[in-house]
């Protein structure tokens, strides 16, 4: 959830402060103290400025011009076929980008599986459906220039969201015949306006595999056209670059005067261009003009264009000694400029690096002396305060942990388990007795259930009692609900004798019975147990009734929603104890279902 904050400034009036003869002595008496830091600014900008004078005038004695019309012109086309060869290699290396980037997702083989699986029923999708949502968006993410990533299915038992995954129809005939003719290799579509605001260019691939007889669906990837534009925009000053497809339709170009949307209606040079590369001269509209083009391995042309008179624009000797030599200054002014700037505000930075890590919560400061002016002043004083608020932030986090503590104690002595087990025995043999076989049943699984549940006040189980805690705990609610709940379990056994904190899988399980059961037919309910990246994955997948966004989002953010352990709760104490990266994930849809997937690290934990 994305929060906004406005702030609102009002204008600032000018206020007029007359000197105070006392505090400009102050102030003076500072500035004497220490090295180059402590300079007046006064002092330091005539060193510099002293400097810059220098430098041009050195050089204007050593500078010479002398150069012919052809020379210029020579200089010019050896200038135009290396920006002709840049931006070739800059568009080459984007497109090879996208397409290795579609090559990650030709190649993913859990992609690939999730689109050639037949679903018979819609939760057994829920896991691809997840799957895809997470991995295209977090692409697009990367890639800032990606205005979408579709797969085209022929799959019609895969559901569709209509954003990212879609059936094989939706495509463009055109393009997807195109690309199902490639066998696998890209191909290629642009917007027929490029001035469109969401005009963008297409990669397209069909997805397949050697031991599937036919493709499984086609990759699209539509790239914003602002990505060619950005690699030719700087090379439009008195010239024009075009990108063309075969047909001489504009892809991009930085000359915004072209209204056309075919390049061979302004220039009328199609034959011209029959080579691969190549130059030539052409009268256009009774002036000369300079081409050289380079064709793209996808097909596409990159056409540059030079009037002559721009090549001859520096023939005046004296107007070439005033850009120079201006350039020249213009360069060294702004260098020593950014020199200075850099010096003066150095320190300033350092102190706002530190303040940020105090925000951030980290009081571990590093801030050396700084001189003896206001900044250095005002950076002792920082440092100082940041020790004193992590001495006070220390105290009252050893205060409430101690209380916390003493809180659970006292809790956890109330409850005599002996004293419970011993009643439970006592009702169990009463109901042998009395021939209530399904009360001797229920309790029996009651005592098991708390017999690992309290587990003699320790936080630390083994997974092996976690997954008997709840095959106790749904022992007891089938009785409840007979013939409605249908569990299934997908464990690896290998990790029972892994640990875990207790009380983890059982609020979701209760979640499940209590919320999501919708008709007489019940529930099912998966439990997964196995090992994923190093790290172990416990999961909870049902096909009950599903949450809304809002609904999920208000699941996320309160604590006593679920059986006293709330969704926070659970997740709060996996954090405590593993670390940030561990924790709850819920992924839910309404009509279809939801997954919990809880994450613990695979060391085995302590009971700390």
């Amino acid at each position: 959830m994305n929060t906004e904050r406005t702030y609102k400034h009002g204008k600032a009036e000018p206020v007029k402060v007359k000197g105070h003869p006392g505090l400009n002595r102050r102030r003076f008496s500072l500035l004497q103290k220490g090295a180059f830091a402590n300079l007046p600014l006064r002092n330091k900008f005539f060193f510099i400025f002293l400097i810059v004078l220098i430098l041009p005038f050195s050089m204007l004695i050593f500078y010479s011009y002398s150069s012919t019309r052809d020379t210029i012109t020579e200089q010019t086309y050896t200038s135009l076929n290396s920006t002709l060869e840049q931006i070739d290699t800059n568009v080459e290396n984007r497109l090879d980008y996208y397409k290795q980037l579609s090559t990650s997702l030709y190649m993913d083989a859990q992609l690939r599986n999730y689109l050639s699986s037949n679903y018979e029923q819609a939760y057994y999708y829920l896991d691809a459906f997840e799957y895809i949502n997470r991995l295209l968006p977090s692409l697009m993410i990367l890639n800032s220039n990606l205005q979408g990533i579709t797969i085209y299915t022929n799959n019609k038992t895969l559901y569709t969201d209509e954003q990212f995954v879609k059936y094989m129809e939706e495509l463009p005939d055109p393009l997807r015949q195109r690309a199902l003719d490639a066998a696998g290799g890209t191909v290629y579509a642009h917007s027929s306006d490029y001035k469109a605001e969401d005009a963008h260019i297409t990669l397209a691939r069909s997805l397949s595999y050697f031991s599937l007889k036919h493709p499984y669906g086609i990759l699209t990837m539509d790239i914003n056209s602002s990505e060619l534009y950005s690699l030719i925009e700087k090379e439009n000053n008195n010239k024009s670059v075009y990108i063309i497809d075969e047909t001489g339709g504009l892809i991009s170009t930085g000359d915004r005067t072209v209204t056309s949307r075919k390049l061979f209606d302004v220039y009328p040079i199609k034959d011209q261009l029959a080579d691969k590369n190549g130059e030539f001269d052409a009268v256009i509209n009774g002036q000369k003009q300079f081409f050289t083009y380079k064709t793209l391995s996808n097909g596409w042309k990159i056409v540059i264009t030079i009037p002559y008179n721009e090549l001859l624009s520096n023939t005046n000797k004296a107007t070439a000694h005033i850009i120079w030599i201006s350039a020249i200054a213009v360069a060294a002014a702004t260098l020593l400029i950014f020199v200075t700037s850099k010096v003066i505000t150095k320190r300033i930075e350092i102190l706002l690096s530190q303040i940020r890590k105090v925000e951030r919560g980290d009081f571990r400061l590093s801030i050396k002396p700084m001189g003896h002016d206001e900044i250095g002043q005002l950076s002792f004083a920082f440092n100082k305060m940041a020790v004193q608020i992590q001495s006070l932030i220390h105290d009252v986090y050893e205060k409430e942990l101690a209380m916390k503590e003493s809180e659970l104690n006292t809790l956890q002595a109330q409850i005599n388990p002996h004293f419970l087990y011993n009643t439970l025995s006592s009702i169990s043999s009463l109901a042998v007795k009395e021939g209530a076989m399904p009360v001797y049943q229920m309790v029996n699984y009651l005592a098991k259930y708390y017999r690992v549940s309290l587990n003699k006040g320790k936080r630390i189980i083994l997974i092996e009692q976690e997954i008997n805690l709840i095959r106790n705990y749904v022992a007891i609610q089938a009785i409840r609900f007979p013939y409605k709940l249908h569990m299934h379990y997908d464990l690896d056994e290998s990790l029972f004798g892994r640990t875990t904190i207790k009380l983890i899988l059982q609020p979701f399980i209760e979640n499940c019975i209590n919320h999501a059961i919708w008709d007489e037919s019940g529930i099912n309910i998966i439990v997964k147990l196995q090992l994923d990246d190093g790290d172990i994955l416990l999961k909870v997948i049902d096909d009950g009734i599903g949450m809304t966004a809002e609904q999920l989002e208000r699941a996320l953010s309160k604590t006593d929603n679920l059986s006293g352990y709330g969704i926070k709760n659970v997740d709060d104490r996996i954090k405590l104890a593993y670390g940030d990266r561990y924790g709850v994930h819920m992924f839910s849809r309404p009509g279809i279902g939801t997954s919990v997937t809880i994450r613990i690290p695979f060391a085995p934990a302590t009971d700390r």
